[in-house]
């Protein structure tokens, strides 16, 4: 995720390519012109899956468990967090109400600060602090370091390339720090027989801007060469609800949406998503936590 340069208020100075500039341009795009469309039909202010986990009975809490499996990672003396991909600043607010901590949040969507901004005056006093930054999370600012925690919830796999991310979240953490990665990953299972060509990953990757959809081993490797070691992998696909009503509507609308490819942001994004649930009910995709490690020394 990469704003652009020149002129662009966020880009912090480093070198990027032209490519990687039209594909990052492409991500900020497609969250400033869809997050009010993803507030609309999720919940919670949160625009991630609802996580069915033990103990949750509804879909507030079912929202809300991905930031709780965070704030379970955090250690006892860990004051300072950032989100990478913060989206509207929930998992922020959820954090710093709950644990002493500052929160920086980090977006490469400027819509998506401005809420974020606007939700963090909403309600009473909290232990914690949060902020916000538009900013690249694989060319973070220089100003961004000696982090206890960093944590992203379904936002690596707009990470372009790979290693930027993790490299970038090695730097801001601090020796023995941890990053938490709640993701989709390839599960190297063979393809899928009714989909031989691999169309529905693909369609996923166009459709979500997802170039980053790694195996564990992939993610594993390409952090490690960032000094960041692979802890702890849980796979959390047994909490997610596929089939629900909603995306049964949406698998069945899918030859009218196919329609509107390439017009429309928006329909790319419901094939993306359609194809999302049908790696998972194959078995190509989980969707896992991922804790890795920063080394010391």
């Amino acid at each position: 995720m990469r704003p652009t340069s020149g002129a662009d208020p966020w880009h912090t100075g480093r070198m990027t390519g032209a490519a990687d500039d039209v594909r990052s341009t492409h991500v900020r795009r497609y969250y400033d012109l869809n997050t009010w469309k993803f507030l609309l039909t999720g919940s919670q202010r949160a625009i991630h899956r609802e996580l069915w986990g033990p103990g949750v009975t509804n879909r507030g809490e079912a929202v809300h468990h991905a930031h709780a499996l965070v704030l379970g990672e955090l250690g006892p003396d860990d004051r300072r967090v950032v989100d990478l991909g913060c989206g509207v600043g929930t998992a922020a607010l959820y954090l710093a109400e709950r644990r002493p901590v500052e929160v920086v949040g980090v977006s490469i969507s400027p819509a998506q600060i401005r809420l974020a901004e606007r939700y963090a005056t909403q309600g009473g006093p909290r232990p914690g602090t949060v902020r916000f930054v538009a900013a690249d999370f694989t060319d973070l600012p220089d100003d961004l370091a000696g982090f206890d925690l960093a944590f992203a919830i379904e936002s690596f796999v707009h990470a372009d390339p790979a290693a930027a991310f993790f490299r970038e979240a090695a730097r801001v953490l601090r020796p023995g720090g941890a990053l938490v990665v709640i993701d989709d990953v390839r599960t190297g299972k063979p393809a899928d027989p009714a989909d031989p060509a691999g169309h529905r990953l693909a369609d996923f990757r166009a459709g979500w801007h997802a170039p980053s959809v790694l195996s564990v081993d992939e993610a594993a490797a390409l952090a490690a060469a960032a000094g960041l070691d692979l802890v702890g992998s849980r796979d959390l696909s047994p909490m997610q609800r596929l089939r629900r009503p909603r995306d049964r509507f949406v698998h069945a609308a899918q030859p009218l949406l196919r329609l509107g490819r390439g017009r429309s942001m928006w329909a790319d994004s419901m094939v993306g998503g359609d194809a999302l649930q049908q790696c998972h009910l194959a078995g190509v995709l989980q969707y896992r936590l991922l804790r890795f490690v920063r080394r010391t020394g």
